[in-house]
């Protein structure tokens, strides 16, 4: 059973390299192809930022290569007849599926590695390329740190600690304005803002100013003032996508710490959950292959099967963001939404190779 066992890690490892190494291509191609029209971006620019972006790729990739992979293993035995020899020597397909599996579940476990250690500072490194880089701000900085969040843009940093995209208003504000000789001329602190037409209305906060003549800082309180600052709530949106730039426990730290300060986390939630749940969906699609892989000689022969396989993958796909579309408006809760999907399609999966059991 053990050079069996090898012998059919040795096709599935094959195919599953092949496949994941053209659907990383195709999707390249595409999104490259796709930003060069779009824009007036450099294409070695837009080259090296998507390059940087290949661990992300590589985790959305694997499931459907990771179903391409199944079926091609288990129909080219099934079809060189070498399923039936290993009946014949008392290895039952059930054995088979368990190798393939096996496989499958260290790719998921190498993905969510893959997804906690090395996409996050890949990610960092990625937008910081794409706004230093491709959009020229050379006096932009930005920290998405798990306490606070610090953004700097020219003369002015602010530290937030918490912005809401749906809402374009912010939790805890404060912003430091400094002069051209970086010394620091006034401090402004909020408990909210809310955004208006050309800058930021301000609420139950204090105003400190530093004035060279003045031997201490001079601060006052305020309940409302307008903050004019060239910064729109489409450049603090950044923000929302910063989460990828977290590992799990600090995204896990992070969105309990804006829940005590009252902020709607759902959404966090469901992208805490969908981070974990991605890196399982390997092994549904692998269940979901089986079923389509084995049995009776049918005509279309193995680009059916992958025809039909596809096709209940995009179907799948479809659920599972519908699911995440509920958790986030609170219709389903988080975990729910990013893990009923997979367990709908593995236990549908579980029937469907039951009754091909009951045929082989």
């Amino acid at each position: 059973m053990k050079i069996l066992a090898r012998y059919i890690s040795m096709h599935f490892i094959q195919y599953f390299s092949f496949c994941v190494l053209g659907l990383i291509g195709v999707f390249l191609m595409q999104a490259v192809l796709g930003q060069l029209v779009e824009g007036n971006t450099p294409a070695y620019q837009v080259l090296t930022y998507h390059l940087m972006g290949l661990p992300a790729i590589f985790v959305q990739m694997t499931p459907p290569a990771v179903l391409m992979a199944t079926v091609l293993t288990l129909a080219v035995l099934s079809r060189s007849n070498e399923l039936i020899a290993c009946h014949s020597i008392g290895v039952g397909l059930n054995q088979v599926m368990l190798v393939i599996l096996s496989l499958v579940f260290m790719i998921s476990c190498f993905s969510l590695v893959l997804q906690d250690r090395i996409l996050p500072p890949f990610h960092n490194k990625q937008m910081k390329y794409k706004w230093t880089v491709m959009d020229k701000k050379s006096d932009f900085y930005f920290d998405f740190g798990k306490e606070k969040i610090w953004y700097r843009s020219g003369n002015l940093i602010y530290n937030l600690r918490h912005f809401d995209g749906k809402t374009k208003t912010i939790t805890g504000m404060s912003v430091y304005s400094f002069d051209e000789d970086f010394n620091l001329l006034q401090v402004i602190q909020a408990a909210r803002a809310e955004y208006r037409p050309n800058g930021w209305e301000l609420l139950d906060g204090k105003i400190t100013v530093f004035a060279g003549n003045e031997r201490y800082p001079v601060t006052q309180s305020f309940e409302k003032k307008f903050l004019p600052v060239p910064e729109t709530p489409t450049e603090f949106m950044e923000i929302e996508r910063e989460v990828e730039g977290f590992r799990l426990k600090d995204l896990k730290h992070y969105i309990e710490k804006i829940e005590k300060a009252g902020a709607d986390t759902k959404e966090y939630w469901v992208k805490f959950h969908y981070r974990i749940s991605l890196s399982f969906i390997p092994l549904v699609m692998a269940l979901l292959a089986i079923p389509f892989s084995v049995g009776l000689r049918r005509q279309g022969g193995i680009v059916r099967d992958l025809a039909i396989g596809l096709g209940v993958t995009v179907f799948y796909w479809l659920f599972y963001s519908v699911g995440l579309s509920l958790g986030k408006s609170g219709a389903l809760l988080p975990w729910i939404s990013a893990w009923l999907p997979s367990f709908v399609f593995a236990a549908s999966a579980i029937v469907l190779i039951w009754h091909r059991f009951r045929r082989v």
